[in-house]
Order: C-alpha cells, then sequence, then structure tokens
C-alpha cells in the first residue's frame, strides 16, 4: 500500500517538474482585437511588444480600423504575426450617430459566417499548438479558445457597463435606449475566461468580483511607450490636438472656423483638405501623435477609452465628441465633465460656442487633473498575463495527460474485447 503511493507520487512530482520546465520556455500566443477604433491598436499593441520581447511568439488577429496602425507598429517585430479576421464593424449617419439599420445590414454575413471563422480558429490552436490566449473585446477568438479548452483572458474597457456601478440615474434620460442597447452587445460579445481586465483611467468599482468562474479585475489606463516617453517632456505650445474617427472629420471642421485658437488636426487623408491660418492637417502616426499631445493646451477628440486615458495621463483638459448611439463614450464625456477634466457634447448638439467655452476654461481644468495621480497599469496587467500563462501550460499539460490516460483506457478496453471475441470463436 505505501509503495503504491509513493509510485503516484514519484510519477506526480516527475509530471510537475516537466511542467514547471516547460514554464521557462517561450510560449505561443493567440491575440484577438476588436476592428471598431485605434484604442485597442494602441493597447494591444504594447502587451504584444513587450511578450515579443520575451521571446515568445505571438499570432495577432483583427482587422477594420484596428488592422492597419497594428500593422505599422508591428512591422519587422520579431515573434509576431498579424492577420485579417472577420469581424463586426458600425455604420454611422452623416452626422455622426450610429446607424444600427445599416449596422445589422453590414454586419449580417459575418454574423452567419460565425460558426466557419471560429471552427478555422480552433483548427489554427491546433495546428500550432498554442499555449494561450487573449482577446481585446473580439469575439470569436474567446468561442474557439473554450470550445477547444485553451485558458485566455479578456482584456477590454467595455465590461465596465457590465460590471462596474455606474452612476447613470444622473444622466440624461434620453441615454438610457443606447445604455440598453450597448449593454446587450456586450453582455452577448464572447464567453469569458479565467479573467476579465477592465482597463480604464476612471477605475470604476464593481458590482462583483467574480462572474461564475471568472474572476474580474479593475485596473487603471494602459499606456504605450510612445505616449510614456513624452512624460517627462509634456509642454504647453498653443494649438490644441484635434483626432476623430473619419466619419466624423467633416462635421467637426465648420465648428473651429471663428474659434480664436490653432488646431492640430489628425485626419486619414490630410491631402483632401486645405490648410489655413488655423487649421494644419497630419496624416495619422503613433509617434507624431504622442509628440503633439505632450505639446499642446488641450485635446478635442471623440470619447474613446484610450485616447481620453492617454490626454489625462499628460495632463491635458479635454473636450469629448461621443458618437451618437455609443453609450461607453457618452458614460466617457460624463466621466471626464464630473471629475472637472475638460467638457463634452453630442455630436449632433455640438457648437462652436461650446470649444470657445472649453478654451476659456483650461487653467481650472489642469489644475483638477494635477490632482489625480494616474499611473501606467501595463506592468500590472504583464504580471497577470504571466501568471496566466503558467497557470495556462499546466493546464494544457494536464489535459495531454487526460487524453493519453483516456486513450490507454480505450486502448485496453478494445484489448479485453478482442481477447473475448476470440474465446468465443
Amino acid at each position: 500500500m505505501l509503495l503504491r503511493i509513493k509510485e503516484k507520487l514519484l510519477k506526480k512530482l516527475v509530471f510537475l517538474i516537466k511542467v514547471r520546465g516547460r514554464l521557462s520556455k517561450m510560449a505561443r500566443i493567440l491575440y484577438s482585437l476588436a476592428q471598431d477604433g485605434r484604442g485597442h491598436a494602441s493597447r494591444g499593441y504594447e502587451i504584444i511588444r513587450r511578450l515579443a520581447e520575451q521571446g515568445h511568439k505571438i499570432m495577432a488577429f483583427t482587422g477594420g480600423d484596428t488592422y492597419e496602425p497594428l500593422e505599422i507598429a508591428l512591422k519587422d517585430m520579431p515573434n509576431v504575426s498579424l492577420h485579417r479576421l472577420p469581424g463586426f464593424k458600425c455604420t454611422y449617419h452623416k452626422n455622426g450617430k450610429i446607424d444600427y439599420a445599416k449596422t445589422f445590414s453590414r454586419n449580417v454575413t459575418t454574423f452567419m459566417s460565425s460558426d466557419m471563422i471560429i471552427k478555422k480558429l480552433k483548427e489554427i490552436i491546433d495546428d500550432y499548438d498554442f499555449d494561450f490566449a487573449i482577446s481585446d473585446f473580439e469575439p470569436f477568438l474567446p468561442r474557439a479558445a473554450k470550445s477547444k479548452k485553451l485558458r485566455f483572458i479578456t482584456i477590454d474597457n467595455q465590461h465596465k457597463l457590465m460590471f462596474g456601478k455606474l452612476n447613470i440615474k444622473k444622466m440624461k434620460a434620453k441615454y438610457f435606449p443606447s445604455y440598453l442597447v450597448s449593454v446587450g452587445v456586450v453582455q452577448s460579445a464572447h464567453p469569458f475566461g479565467s479573467k476579465c481586465i477592465i482597463a480604464s483611467v476612471f477605475k470604476p468599482e464593481l458590482k462583483r468580483k467574480k462572474f461564475g468562474k471568472t474572476k474580474i479585475i479593475v485596473v487603471g489606463p494602459l499606456i504605450r511607450q510612445e505616449i510614456e516617453k513624452e512624460k517627462e517632456q509634456v509642454t504647453k505650445k498653443n494649438f490644441v490636438l484635434i483626432y476623430v474617427k473619419p466619419v466624423l472629420e467633416k462635421a467637426i471642421i465648420p465648428l473651429l472656423k471663428g474659434v480664436d485658437a490653432n488646431f492640430v488636426m489628425y485626419v486619414t487623408n490630410p491631402e483632401k483638405y486645405r490648410k489655413t491660418s488655423r487649421i494644419t492637417y497630419k496624416a495619422h502616426s503613433a509617434d507624431e501623435f504622442a509628440k503633439d499631445m505632450a505639446r499642446c493646451k488641450a485635446v478635442i477628440s471623440s470619447a474613446g477609452e484610450q485616447l481620453m486615458s492617454e490626454a489625462i495621463y499628460l495632463g491635458k483638459p479635454l473636450f469629448l465628441i461621443p458618437e451618437g448611439g455609443q453609450f461607453e463614450q457618452i458614460l466617457n464625456g460624463y466621466c471626464v465633465k464630473t471629475a472637472g477634466f475638460g467638457d463634452y457634447k453630442d455630436i449632433i448638439d455640438v457648437e462652436k460656442d461650446d470649444i470657445a467655452s472649453f478654451l476659456k476654461k483650461l487653467p481650472a481644468y489642469e489644475a483638477k487633473i494635477r490632482r489625480m495621480k494616474v499611473t501606467n497599469s501595463v506592468d500590472e496587467v504583464m504580471r497577470i498575463i504571466y501568471s496566466e500563462l503558467k497557470k495556462g501550460l499546466v493546464q494544457k499539460e494536464e489535459l495531454k495527460k487526460k487524453a493519453f490516460r483516456k486513450k490507454k483506457k480505450k486502448q485496453k478496453k478494445k484489448k479485453k474485447q478482442k481477447k473475448k471475441a476470440l474465446r468465443k470463436r
């Protein structure tokens, strides 16, 4: 009896030594990102870069607005490959509001192809023997990973709508339908992995710390290295930095005319616009944008989490223009205004007087931002990733061991059946 127990313990010890030995090796990681907005690219690039620097192999999947900036950022980076993945994208009215009917019709084909996309991702998981997966609000990889019992985590800001204690009662009643739609989208986006990390500069208090077996974690903003480098070189020059999605570019330019300020505006195609004495147009560039953000006196932008976080991190007041129908952006605008860091106005309501009024209050906004201690949470998130990666490798080895035992049991059963059949003859 004691001999059997010793043998079992010895086998377990040998198994653990094998697994621990493997943890020091480089892992194969899948990383998928949502396709609507450049913020996902900024956040994802920083995490992918750090993993690649450690020698881990990363296969990244995205499309839409996220693909191009990520492709530029990851160019020539060793151990990383980037691939296009079908995904869901919003369609907008000319006034900047989401066109729900056209958004639905545009994404029907992708929705109908979901099973095929998930099947292909499952094949990739098997063919390349992946160890771990990370998803930034992308719906297909979490489903494939869950099906293949591959350990995964999610990192995004959208899940604050589902798990954060939100003060929506103080917000205008007209936003409530948008809130319901947005929460519905977030709830159905994807299954949860072992951890759901919510990255937000305002770090909402959680309604719950667990959802089933998933641990919910709130961290501060994930700041990319280009912004981090500029932190010590922040100045205040006489211009306002502007970034909005392409759909809002034409809507915002008329608002700037007549406002007594200089503007630097990042656009998709600068050649389309004529430079004026007040407005300079620039093509998208991660490095240049970071430098201009560090030098500007204020930022006017769409109300995405990532850009908002980067501006606050550098101490810049914000005038946010939420996309119509995007409740998470409306919430971001509300939080900025409530905190005294700036102001916000819906795209259909904003007027040049709103921008002029905002620019007059910059000293008050700057003073409030200085009082808020914003820390970069990338290191904290990397610690969580490495911890989960180790658990993922252990889980993978255990599944292999279980599959091996199952196979042996099946072979043994077949052998018995064969012997039984021979006896009957």
